[in-house]
């Protein structure tokens, strides 16, 4: 890496870590959503009759079995959200690094 490279990158780096930070909101919201549309379904099927088990597990079964397209969108918001803070975590170390290199090229330049 040239050292305008490490200049460009840094410079660059700021914006790209702001994207990184919105889209990282953005999947934490799209999670709540997702997670507030599997607890209405489940107050739905429990407030209508459905799920008209005897005892808490099998409630509990017969909401899974009810709600697996939900519990799936969770998973899946749940990977997206992991992804983007892994995202996120990549830009910072990236900047983290290069910071180092400046202070080393500092020091062999004095």
């Amino acid at each position: 890496m040239t050292r305008q490279t490490i200049v460009d990158r840094l410079l660059a780096l700021p914006r790209e870590i702001a994207i990184a930070e919105r889209a990282l909101l953005a999947t934490e919201e799209e999670l709540r959503k997702r997670k507030s549309d599997l607890q209405a379904k489940e107050d739905e099927l429990l407030s209508n009759g459905t799920i008209d088990g005897k005892n808490g597990e099998i409630r509990a079964a017969q909401l899974r079995s009810f709600t697996g397209f939900n519990r799936q969108e969770v998973a899946f918001a749940e990977k997206d959200l992991m992804k983007a803070q892994v995202d996120l975590r990549l830009l910072n170390t990236e900047l983290e690094a290069l910071k180092a290199v400046v202070d080393l090229l500092k020091g062999a330049a004095a």
